[in-house]
């Protein structure tokens, strides 16, 4: 009877659905499989960005990353929670990649990866960066300088064999042109790579939600959400602040410098990532082509005579500190209203010894910061307490 009675409760427990899970596993792997649970209850919804996308499914996740590049096919991604089995690769895109999630060992070959593994506490999952030389985040820095991280190369010239050495189940790479991109070298030796394609969206929040990218591969949706969340929100709260100056009270913005070694000033278009930054933060680009999410090259002489009246001059220049540095680029830069007036400004405050430019790292990532320091210089009036991050205005000499 007893014997009976404990066949009938096993019986009973079988049926009985498998307790659901509270969180994802960011540690360890699933030790007793269950096919009814969905190992992901905390998951991500892509707001802004427009490359890539994620559809969940109970124990696996498939990324997907449009438009890498000019002429790029889709790439796809099965992320599939370690301990459980994976799907068929039949029923996926030729060339998708499978890997266990949450991953492990990560090399790195852009700086605009490093400020999103920090901000969520995944930096010592990196042994490999592509180089030092321009890195600003500290942590990063001081690690390679310890022999910690490794550097492995640039584009096609990757050292392969470092790499397979260090042995990283991710390499975050990105893609621009694949006969010169690390990417096909990588995968033709079997590492499993992800193109990060962040530099291709035009919103700076687009840009700035690809912290979640990066969180699927350790399955940290909940800290990339809370994290995301808080950037956009300040973002917004910038950007209301900026919209409470007047039409009227807009500034004309003149960028970037005419390089004497280039026979083009290029100008963003309005929708580019910068024309909108530039726009949230109350400006009006000068000379930006209306409705174009590229740049446009122009001559001097047209520079000259649609920019010189502007109110201010985004510089944007390596090396460049003071007025005497842009007369010694150019003398008729000294005609210009705000060269005269001292409005001009550079994203260079926060530079390595090397020229690392931390506005194209922990501002990739963070624009809100960006869009702040922006309004401060369009609007002085509207931050008057406000301690730049990356824009400093040039010395006067």
């Amino acid at each position: 009877m007893k014997s009976t009675l404990l066949v009938i409760i096993v019986l009973l427990t079988s049926l009985l659905p498998a307790a659901a899970l509270d969180a994802n596993l960011t540690d360890g792997c699933v030790e007793d499989y269950a096919a009814d649970v969905d190992y992901f209850p905390q998951k991500i919804e892509v707001v802004d960005a427009a490359k890539f996308s994620i559809e969940y499914f109970k124990n696996y996740k498939v990324v997907s990353v449009a438009d890498a590049f000019d002429g790029a096919t889709d790439f796809s991604y099965a992320l599939v929670q370690c301990g459980t089995p994976a799907p068929s690769s039949a029923d996926f895109p030729e060339g998708t990649q499978f890997i266990e999630v949450p991953t492990g060992a990560l090399i790195t070959l852009s700086t605009t990866q490093l400020p999103a593994l920090s901000q969520l506490g995944l930096l010592d999952r990196l042994v490999g960066v592509d180089s030092g030389f321009y890195i600003s985040t500290p942590e990063v820095a001081r690690r390679i300088a310890e022999g910690e991280i490794a550097e492995v190369g640039f584009g096609n010239q990757v050292n392969i064999e470092l790499v397979l050495e260090l042995e990283p189940q991710l390499v975050m790479s990105y893609g621009f042109n694949p006969a010169s991109d690390a990417h096909p070298v990588l995968l033709e030796a079997g590492i499993f790579t992800a193109l990060d394609a962040s530099w291709r969206e035009l919103s700076p929040l687009g840009r700035a939600e690809w912290i979640k990218f990066t969180a699927l591969f350790y399955n940290e949706e909940e800290r990339a959400n809370a994290i995301y969340e808080d950037i956009a929100a300040q973002y917004e709260m910038v950007r209301e602040r900026a919209a409470a100056a007047g039409a009227e009270e807009r500034p004309t913005v003149l960028i970037n410098s005419f390089l004497g070694y280039a026979d083009a000033w290029f100008i963003p278009g309005e929708d580019t990532y910068v024309g909108q930054l530039i726009r949230d933060a109350g400006g009006d680009l000068l000379l930006a082509e209306a409705g174009s999410a590229s740049s446009q090259g122009l001559g001097f002489e047209a520079v000259y005579e649609g920019g010189l009246n502007a109110d201010v001059w985004l510089v944007e220049t390596f090396g460049v500190n003071s007025s005497a540095d842009m007369l010694a680029l150019d003398s008729r830069f000294g005609d210009f209203a705000a060269f005269q007036s001292g409005d001009l400004w550079n994203n260079n405050r926060d530079e390595n010894a090397n020229g690392g430019n931390n506005y194209y790292e922990w501002g990739v990532t963070n624009p809100h910061l960006v869009l702040a320091d922006l309004l401060a210089i369009f609007h002085p009036d509207l931050m008057p307490d406000h301690e730049f991050a990356f824009y400093q205005r040039l010395a006067s000499e």
